[in-house]
């Protein structure tokens, strides 16, 4: 459409340029003494239209000859611009194709051609995540030097890589120091939170992992089943490198949400500290309250365990055993649970419902434990012959496992 516009427009002024010279009359005379010349006002403004284009013609010339330099010089940048994204195309396409030797190579060259500081950035880093990928670490290191050379001011994308592979290579106090950078440019940055709880994890450093799990749950940044599990971590390792008394360890585990409080193992590892405290009777209301929640082998056997407290308190106990054989008719043929209540009533010297208790263990579920326990009991009361059996029992059981 364009041209056809140009072509009318072309002839229209041709056509009125012919009209206007066929009714023009006019003359021009031109004197320079001896000679004179008389020529058409027609002749005199095609004369000055030509001249007007040669002249024009020559300057551009002229110019264009002057400027060839820099034209050759433009076009050498821009030629070396145009390889220069296509090889960082290339990189980034071998990188998401796992073809790390080929993206690295790339990257190589896309570094070398290019000349914003901004795409240079982009193609080092590239070529330090091919690196590391092919575990080439000093290659890599030279990348990120690189990249610190192209930008002076700190780069985020350059300080979030750097802290990935290190973590990756395990250097885990160096990749906190450098998401400690990154933090700074961006705090609430999901990808760094993620990665920081994954650091502090690596360090079992659980009060930090705690305020990030509140952070990236509040941003909808992590599944609830993923934060459970990473928050049972935290609670474990806060429970078990606990150094204060009974009651402080009461207080903190009365501060837990009630869904916590009836996770089995987080249950069972705070009820052994209490338990070494001497704390038998809160330790006994914990593994009861959460079994009645969710029953859990461990807890059981750890129920069983009470009268090897260092302080057993009487009453506690038989709480215990009026506690435990309320979950009989849910759990009549649980092994543990019976080798639980045996021992809570042979502690209690319960010897009838002790030995009934072992004996329906024994029944359900042969184990060492129930064997020996039953065998000492007997033992202890002068009945040689009917412990020798289940001493018989347990040296077999325990040759065979």
């Amino acid at each position: 459409m364009r041209a056809l516009l140009l072509f009318l427009a072309f002839f229209t002024a041709a056509v009125t340029l012919t009209l206007f010279m066929q009714v023009n009359d006019g003359f021009a005379l031109l004197v320079l003494p001896p000679y004179r010349i008389d020529l058409s006002l027609n002749a005199v403004i095609l004369l000055q239209l030509v001249a007007f284009v040669v002249v024009y013609g020559l300057l551009r010339l002229v110019f264009v000859t002057l400027d060839l330099p820099n034209r050759v010089r433009a076009y050498h940048r821009r030629r070396a611009e145009q390889q220069a994204r296509e090889n960082l195309l290339e990189a980034l396409q071998a990188y998401l194709e796992g073809r790390y030797n080929r993206c690295e190579k790339a990257a190589a060259k896309a570094v070398e051609l290019e000349q914003r500081a901004d795409s240079k950035v982009l193609a080092a880093l590239l070529g330090a995540r091919a690196a590391h990928a092919i575990r080439d670490f000093a290659k890599r290191d030279d990348y990120l030097a690189q990249v610190d050379s192209f930008d002076q001011r700190p780069n985020l994308a350059a300080l979030m890589t750097r802290a990935e592979l290190l973590f990756d290579q395990r250097r885990v106090d160096d990749a906190l120091e450098t998401l400690e950078q990154a933090k700074k440019i961006a705090p609430k940055l999901t990808s760094g939170l993620r990665l920081e709880l994954r650091i502090r994890q690596k360090r079992n450093e659980a009060e930090p992992m705690l305020k990030l799990l509140e952070q990236l749950q509040k941003s909808d940044a992590i599944d609830a089943p993923q934060a459970e599990q990473l928050r049972l971590h935290a609670n474990l390792l806060l429970a078990e490198s606990h150094n204060g008394t009974a009651r402080q360890l009461r207080d903190w585990w009365s501060k837990l949400a009630t869904a916590e409080r009836f996770q089995p193992k987080l249950a069972a590892t705070v009820a052994r500290k209490l338990l070494s405290l001497g704390n038998c009777e809160f330790a006994g209301k914990i593994i009861s309250d959460t079994l009645e929640k969710n029953w859990d082998q461990e807890l059981v056997t750890l129920f069983g365990q009470f009268p090897e407290c260092e302080t057993p308190c009487t009453d506690n106990l038989m709480k215990l055993i009026q506690r435990a054989e309320t979950w009989l008719p849910q759990h009549p043929n649980d092994g543990e649970l019976l080798l639980a209540l045996g021992r809570l009533c042979q502690a209690q010297e319960l010897w009838g419902k002790a030995q009934s208790y072992l004996e329906a263990s024994i029944a359900v579920q042969p184990s060492v434990a129930a064997h020996l326990a039953l065998a000492e009991m007997l033992e202890g009361h002068g009945r040689h012959e009917q412990a020798s059996p289940h001493f018989k029992a347990c040296l077999k059981l325990a040759h065979v496992k």
